[in-house]
């Protein structure tokens, strides 16, 4: 019979966690009473002014970054409770301030936010690159800039370049330039420069799924866990997340194809990585700094194929392949690599080919994971037999900006897989799954009952089965949510995994999963998504709004409709050939829309069909997607209202599902 106790207090490491994390700690040489690596040595390298215990705040006085409560990586000894290469991880990420890249000419603010803000020294001024993910962030890194160099920076800035598609880099866009600012450089304005489709897979992520994504998102970056050693250490990218201001400004200018652009007066070369970290990605090198600049395609740490969060499934392909040929044409050109998060890597006396190796490293791990997973595939193994079966060489494995801080070979090679041959493994048992709750209750009722499945899971615990333990006990959470032993074991299991896990989405889903079954999934939802979905939606163009449209559109509410009608969105004008409301206007886009059987079908472009039509503003269909037709419907000239109605009446507040359980079946 086990011993163990059911409660719902956290624990201490037991003693299989700790003899997990020594055994890492001596076969990768860390001391665990002093522990130190040259990573570590890097990120405290050229600092010009350093913060500590830095707080910012927004406009209403919310506190929203804070780096005083991650003081206990001041310690030299590494905690029990944290595995010790992400401990070293957590400890370099705490080094915040402004850092010098290239002498005179590059500089980092680091430790914001969880990624950092980048200045390009041009003839006249400043390119920003990448620009957090909130506007206090970013308004911060400028003002510490200037603090440093003693100079304007704000009112110099030439042009802001964003590397990818994702909100950490694009969301502080509003603490750089203000947006009346913004617009093509010939017309003496600020140009932001982005890869092509950025707008489109900004939107898909952040508003298509975005309810979804930003839910499961605390999960990845632990947002509900206090930062210590038994909670928050670190991301893997950087400490955590800003809490502020997520904005957006459309981008006036889209990189369709490798391409020099000399930007007041400094050269600039683009290199589109498209399908790599982001569906929509580009590094820059600039020749005159012999300095590359790698986005976020190679950071410091194995990076996430697929991230928790959800998101596209990346190409490790397109990733080495454009990583190798990063290295083919700046590795030799280059004296420093640098990028959107942790810090740079430089060529030294010592190490005169650092940046070539540096790439080559990154490289090799994605084409290493990729090869191996479809290897093993061609063998016959599936998808969670490859994930424990790919091993590094010891000569990738034992470098540390390679190690799994953000993602990890389990779920790199997953993803592989899933890229390939897709989710189904297949097992014909898996083409129609029972769900999560009828396979749980299935699985309880052929043990016994969840007294004997909790009994059994208890004393695996007991042994340092923690994986077993926690998929037993989950099995009972499922099939009875309110079995208070199931949800104190099952966390506990999570705790302990946390506790020798390197990758820091690991540690944190783990431990966000045992607070959630100790505490409940709370209910409120953060300022932080709604306002920066609002800004990222009331950018969209009509094609995403009609798009959007759809998605948020209950079908069975429309299941017997079939109406269709041409959408002619208008602008007032003297001359126009069209009226609207009355008055002349002209037509600047058209739709055919099809209200089709729960579906919102639709044609761009213009149409021969005699159909009734609908006129209205850019983008007021926007006021559709978010429920407000009924007080804005004197903007539509229709004469077919019903449809407009119909359309209303279907379409679902997302608001009300944003805080659904992660760990337990949805009531």
């Amino acid at each position: 019979m086990s011993k163990y106790i059911f409660n719902a207090e956290a624990k201490d490491a037991s003693e299989y966690t700790k003899k997990s994390n020594k055994e890492f700690a001596d076969e990768f040489g860390i001391d665990l009473d002093n522990a130190f690596n040259e990573e570590l040595e890097l990120a405290r390298k050229n600092c010009i002014k350093r913060l500590e215990d830095h707080k910012i705040y927004d406009e209403s006085g919310e506190l929203v970054w804070n780096s005083e409560p991650y003081a206990f990586f001041k310690a030299r000894a590494a905690a029990d409770t944290v595995h010790p290469s992400l401990w070293l991880n957590g400890k370099a990420n705490l080094e915040a301030g402004v850092f010098e890249v290239v002498k005179g000419k590059i500089y980092q603010v680091r430790g914001l936010d969880i990624a950092n803000i980048t200045f390009v020294r041009t003839k006249t001024g400043w390119i920003v690159l990448d620009v957090t993910s909130s506007v206090e962030s970013a308004k911060t890194g400028v003002k510490l800039l200037e603090e440093a160099l003693g100079e304007n920076v704000r009112d110099n800035i030439r042009a802001v370049i964003i590397s990818h598609s994702h909100g950490d880099h694009f969301g502080g866009i509003k603490g750089v330039v203000d947006e009346k600012n913004v617009g093509r450089a010939e017309d003496g304005k600020i140009p932001i420069y982005v890869p092509a489709g950025f707008d489109e897979e900004t939107v898909k992520e952040n508003v298509y799924a975005g309810t979804a994504m930003f839910h499961r998102a605390k999960y990845q970056f632990g947002r509900d866990l206090i930062p210590g050693v038994k909670g928050s250490v670190s991301t893997g990218l950087g400490l955590a997340m800003s809490g502020g201001t997520l904005s957006y400004i459309r981008p006036t200018d889209f990189i369709t194809e490798d391409t020099t652009i000399t930007i007041d007066g400094l050269e600039v070369e683009f290199q589109l990585t498209p399908e790599t970290e982001a569906p929509a990605e580009m590094n820059n090198f600039f020749p005159e700094y012999r300095a590359f600049w790698a986005a976020e395609n190679c950071t410091g740490t194995l990076h996430n194929l697929y991230p928790i969060r959800g998101a596209k499934i990346r190409d490790s392909a397109n990733w080495w392949r454009f990583t190798e040929i990063a290295l083919e044409k700046y590795g030799r050109k280059a004296d420093v690599v640098f990028q959107s998060h942790n810090w740079p890597h430089e060529n030294t006396p010592e190490h005169p080919h650092a940046v070539e190796t540096y790439l080559r490293n990154t490289a090799a791990v994605y084409k290493y994971v990729h090869d191996q997973t479809l290897l093993l595939a061609n063998m016959g193994r599936t998808p969670r037999d490859i994930a424990r079966a790919i091993s590094l060489p010891d000569k990738l494995k034992k470098v540390w900006y390679t190690r799994p801080y953000y993602g990890s070979i389990e779920m790199n090679s997953r993803a592989v897989y899933n890229r390939y041959l897709g989710f189904y493994n297949g097992n014909p048992t898996e083409l129609d799954p029972l769900t999560e709750t009828d396979e749980a209750k299935q699985f309880v009722e052929y043990v016994g009952s969840a007294e004997r499945v909790l009994e059994l899971a208890a004393e695996d615990f007991e042994k340092g089965n923690y994986q077993r333990a926690a998929k037993a006990a989950t099995y009972v959470v499922y099939a009875d949510p309110d079995n208070k032993n199931a949800r104190f074991l099952a966390a506990d299991a999570f705790e302990q995994l946390a506790y020798s896990s390197e990758s820091s989405i690991w540690r944190n889903a783990y431990l966000s999963g045992a607070k959630d079954l100790r505490e409940g999934t709370p209910q409120n939802v953060k300022k932080r998504e709604t306002t920066g979905k609002n800004d990222l939606i009331a950018n969209m163009t009509n094609r995403m709004v009609l798009d959007y449209i759809g998605i948020v559109t209950d079908g069975e509410r429309l299941a017997d409709e079939d109406i269709k009608f041409r959408l002619l969105v208008v602008k007032p004008s003297e001359n126009g050939k069209e009226t609207y409301l009355g008055k002349p206007a002209d037509v600047t886009e058209e739709f055919l829309v099809h209200i089709y059987h729960g579906t919102v079908l639709y044609y761009e472009g213009k149409t021969d069909e005699a159909l009734p039509f609908v006129k209205a503003p850019d983008r007021a269909f926007l006021s559709i997607v978010g429920k407000q037709y009924k007080r804005s419907k004197g903007i539509f000239d229709t004469n077919i209202p019903e449809a407009l109605e119909k359309l209303d009446n279907a379409v679902v507040d997302l608001a009300a599902y944003g805080n659904f359980p992660l760990i337990e079946p949805l009531r």
